[in-house]
């Protein structure tokens, strides 16, 4: 087990690097914005919520004069390609250059859809639209959005600089989650993406890609189940402490593929007790040989299509 450490120093590298982030409107992505105009980066926001994106952009400005930084907000609605692609264009206009790339654009489950009531021959007939939506916004806008990053920078100046690419999955992505069926599957999914892009992405791009996976976290995806956690004295992130595992992951140069679990504001990454404990679960002679398996396959190179 490796804690991921909160380091003020590090997050201080960040400064006048440029960051492009969706889902910046309100709770853990709002903190995010603060958090990273704090050490002086550049950040680019998009979000639905045009009045909400708005007056955080207003009150991160006016929150520190001594930010060497600035925050930009534009709407985005992450389900529309052109969208998402002209927050990264805005940023690459200004700046010239991209250098972290922070998804963190969710939505919560929308409800009813597996309930027994509400499921039977007739109803399943019409599609579900609105979940396929959900969808699009948890997993599918992730994906795009991850490809348009490697583009930006990849375009941008090759000075040495570390670029990153910040995943926000969800403890949904890395275990079962009662009741979250469209967003778990969602949530996993930005685990496969990660894991996909963590041999790659270094390689060809020179860019960092990690994961972050919160678990019960103070924001109004919680507010159903807030007062019974709070009872039972249960692990609670504040907004700020996954905001600070996110930016962590973006600027620390030797953090690469981690999925990390934050619980009561501590920081875990689960992928080292995965793969180490590979031959337990999959078999060592199996695990030999998925692993001589994995070298055969490369990078995907000459054998995908």
């Amino acid at each position: 087990m490796t804690a991921i450490p909160f380091s003020q120093k590090t997050l201080d590298t960040l400064s006048g690097k440029v960051v492009v982030l969706t889902g910046g409107a309100q709770g853990v992505g709002e903190a995010t914005v603060q958090l990273a105009y704090n050490a002086g980066a550049h950040v680019f926001f998009g979000d639905w919520a045009d009045d909400k994106g708005s007056a955080v952009e207003s009150a991160v400005k006016s929150s520190n004069t001594n930010s060497a930084g600035s925050v930009t907000f534009r709407k985005v609605d992450v389900r529309e390609y052109a969208s998402q692609l002209a927050l990264f264009d805005a940023a690459f206009k200004a700046h010239g250059r991209v250098d972290v790339a922070i998804s963190c654009a969710a939505v919560a489950e929308p409800p009813g859809f597996f309930e027994p009531e509400n499921l039977d021959l007739e109803s399943v007939k019409q599609e579900p639209t609105e979940l396929r939506s959900r969808l699009d916004i948890n997993l599918t806008s992730v994906l795009m959005f991850s490809r348009m990053a490697l583009a930006y920078m990849k375009a941008s100046p090759q000075d040495g600089t570390s670029r990153s690419i910040v995943l926000v999955s969800s403890i949904a992505g890395i275990t079962e989650a009662p009741g979250l069926f469209a967003y778990s599957t969602a949530k996993h999914g930005v685990i496969g993406l990660m894991r996909a892009l963590r041999p790659y992405a270094p390689l060809r791009y020179g860019v960092r890609v990690n994961a972050i996976c919160p678990w019960a976290t103070d924001t109004q995806l919680l507010a159903g189940v807030k007062d019974k956690w709070i009872q039972e004295k249960l692990p609670l992130n504040q907004p700020a402490d996954v905001a600070g595992m996110i930016l962590q992951c973006a600027a620390d140069s030797t953090l690469n593929g981690k999925s990390v679990f934050v619980a009561g504001g501590k920081g875990i990454d689960t992928e080292e007790g995965y793969d180490k404990t590979q031959g337990q679960w999959m078999g060592e002679q199996l695990a030999e040989e998925w692993n001589r398996g994995q070298r055969v396959l490369g990078l995907g190179d000459g054998w995908t299509n």
